[in-house]
């Protein structure tokens, strides 16, 4: 009898409400749109900012919204076990986080707490239902990407994802709209390299293998 087909899921770990749809709007809409689970979990936040990031995965379609309630700058390694109980909660295939390259020390320390606790999420001495984690994808929020290794076409998602960034009513006005336009001017640009309209540009980061410390250790084949 033929194996179950695993449902495909991708989790979206960010620093902060509205950093989900500057760094991955229109691909977490992508994936909505074709029917694959998508869920956030957000660090940082306050009942404002909160209410306003449930509005906003409304409107991209994720399916779970995780919040917390810190400082924009409250984030550190001790968070790296509250990350891993969500990716055990979620079993995604794909972690989507922020790069190491981005300039905003929040941002950083987040993709750092992520590479950790996609570790550990794995590791059957931590939990008896331990989950391995495919890829982690790093966005870009502040920083350009220099090199990235995927660009996802956002063409047709573009509009949503707009839409769901303005649901950050508190955030948009900010510096003269500077986040709209931030993610206006960085998506065509992205999508003139991607031979595009829009897209949205990533870095691909694979699971380290640390020891025998997992349901599957090794394969047969690489294809």
């Amino acid at each position: 009898m033929a194996d179950e087909p695993v449902e495909q899921s991708i989790l979206v770990v960010c620093a902060h409400p509205d950093d989900e749809c500057i760094g991955a709007g229109g691909t977490i809409a992508n994936h909505t749109t074709c029917g694959h689970r998508v869920g956030v979990l957000c660090l940082t936040g306050n009942e404002q900012r909160n209410a306003e990031l449930r509005a906003a995965c409304r409107r991209l379609g994720a399916d779970l919204v995780l919040t917390s309630e810190r400082d924009d700058f409250d984030i550190s390694l001790a968070l790296v076990r509250e990350v891993a109980d969500a990716i055990i909660r979620t079993r995604p295939q794909i972690v989507m986080t922020h790069s190491q390259d981005d300039y905003n020390r929040a941002h950083v320390e987040t993709s750092r707490v992520v590479v950790e606790a996609v570790e550990w999420a794995s590791h059957v001495t931590q939990y008896d239902d331990a989950h391995r984690v495919e890829r982690v994808y790093f966005m870009e929020i502040n920083s350009l990407i220099t090199h990235p290794n995927v660009m996802v076409d956002i063409t047709s998602s573009y509009d949503t994802a707009l839409d769901a960034l303005r649901q950050h009513q508190s955030q948009v006005e900010k510096a003269g709209g500077f986040y709209p336009r931030l993610y206006d001017a960085r998506t065509r640009l992205r999508g003139v390299q991607a031979a595009c309209d829009r897209a949205e540009a990533f870095t691909v980061y694979l699971p380290r293998h640390a020891g025998p410390f997992y349901h599957q250790n090794s394969v047969q084949t690489l294809l």
